[in-house]
């Protein structure tokens, strides 16, 4: 994930601010945008859930001189922005970490498995990013954690269960033709 770059007190003093005017207020808030992304990571099953809520906020402290004049919102909604990034670039390193050795898969399984992966990486690639991550997103655990992450994916995005469940299927749709396709063209 990069080397991250140590924060001062005064860049936290400016987050603060940037939070709330009054300490205590902006103190509290900090205290609950790190605990909602404590939750975040681990409902999404990351295994340094407080690791990653620390790299999330010491990513936005690093931004904050770029966007503390032009944000407009909740501040809380940011940070889970680049918290959903941390968790892709957290699933990638382990995804590489965890590479089986080539000789213990069949070569045509293999080769088949790799066509299939590189056109969902190319169609993934195609969609916008907020379609991406939510697809991402909902489709990136199993059993428990899933309830609780489509849940807290609900709640995030506005959506009442069954329109969120509607607007990842269209998406999924979309994304399976394309899958389709490229392998197809793969064949030819």
């Amino acid at each position: 994930m990069g080397k991250e770059v140590a924060i001062s007190q005064e860049s936290f003093e400016a987050l603060l601010a940037w939070l709330d005017p009054c300490r205590d207020v902006a103190g509290q808030k900090y205290e609950n945008i790190r605990k909602g992304l404590i939750k975040f990571f681990i409902a999404r099953g990351c295994s340094d859930a407080e690791h990653l809520a620390d790299l999330t906020i010491n990513r936005v402290i690093n931004k904050l001189p770029e966007i503390r004049t032009g944000y407009v919102g909740e501040p809380a909604k940011y940070f889970h922005g680049v918290a959903r990034k941390v968790v892709l670039e957290d699933r990638r390193r382990k995804e590489i970490a965890a590479e089986a050795p080539a000789a213990v898969v069949p070569v045509s399984q293999e080769t088949y498995t790799s066509i299939e992966y590189d056109c969902l990486n190319k169609c993934l690639g195609k969609l916008a990013m907020e379609q991406r991550e939510l697809v991402l997103d909902y489709y990136g655990h199993d059993k428990r954690l899933k309830i609780s992450s489509h849940k807290q994916l609900s709640e995030e995005t506005g959506l009442s269960a069954t329109a969120l469940r509607v607007k990842v299927h269209r998406i999924r749709v979309n994304l399976q033709k394309c899958v389709n396709e490229c392998v197809r063209n793969y064949s030819l």
